[in-house]
């Protein structure tokens, strides 16, 4: 007859398996994260070719976040940036993360699309255009021009991009209930991470991001923060030093470049 497995035998195996499953577990985890994490890039780098078709229409002229916002004329039938894109990526999905929350169908009786400026919409995307991408934002105007003149609602072409490799056009963002501050369908550099208009690290620290020459990568999220300030200070400052991050990377296109900023460091201020 056989010797039946002792109380203390019984409890050294279930620690085993115990001890066996708090190593793997994380690991299975973190496979799990970088599986999504590569889904992201491609969502991104897709939304990057999509829109590189888009400029090859319309004479290499870039839209607006969304349409009639540098003017102030927008409706809720206006197309956001998503909207614009669709007839290329036929997909609204691919501006949503892998690992952000799934859009709520409906609100104020308006059904989701991820297409139009309904909050609905602009606000639920978890892929973010640059914010400092079309000029009602951008340096040039807080400079030079008032917000809303014709000079503020020239949109970007292809070909005055001086940095193309290094200028952010996507990046991961922080989905937004449709009732809450702040639009997941953009993101800008003056905002700490995972906050209103800021954007997101959702991939351990890491944020998914394309660039206008059509490259997507992973990079650490606080690294494209504006220096010294990852917290904004003052919405109604201008951007001089909004292109002053470790990553080098160029938020505004308009804004001098890091290496003509050395006085902003220290300072704490845009």
């Amino acid at each position: 007859m056989k010797k039946a497995f002792t109380l203390i035998e019984l409890l050294v195996v279930i620690a085993i398996i115990a001890i066996l499953a708090a190593i793997l577990f994380p690991v299975f985890a973190q496979a799990k994260l970088a599986a999504k994490k590569t889904v992201a890039v491609s969502n991104v780098k897709q939304l990057d070719l999509a829109m590189q078709m888009y400029t090859a229409d319309y004479d290499d002229v870039y839209y607006e976040h969304a349409q009639g916002l540098s003017t102030g004329t927008e409706l809720p039938t206006s197309l956001i940036w998503n909207g614009w894109l669709f007839p290329y990526t036929k997909s609204v999905a691919l501006a949503i993360d892998p690992v952000a929350q799934n859009p709520v169908s409906s609100y104020n009786n308006i059904n989701y699309t991820g297409k139009y400026w309904v909050p609905v919409d602009y606000k639920q995307l978890s892929l973010a255009y640059n914010i400092d991408f079309t000029t009602q934002f951008d340096y040039a105007c807080s400079q030079d021009f008032s917000p809303g003149t014709p000079n503020c609602s020239v949109f970007w072409s292809a070909n005055q991009f001086e940095f193309p490799v290094q200028q952010v056009v996507f990046v991961s963002s922080v989905y937004t209930a449709p009732s809450a501050l702040g639009a997941g369908f953009w993101a800008g550099p003056d905002h700490n991470l995972e906050v209103p208009n800021g954007a997101s690290a959702p991939f351990s620290g890491f944020s998914v991001v394309s660039f206008a020459d059509g490259h997507a990568k992973a990079i650490m999220g606080r690294s494209m923060l504006v220096a010294d300030q990852v917290l904004e200070l003052n919405p109604a400052t201008d951007d001089q030093c909004v292109n002053y991050d470790s990553a080098k990377v160029y938020w505004d296109p308009s804004a001098p470049v890091p290496d003509n900023q050395a006085t902003c460091e220290g300072f704490g201020i845009r």
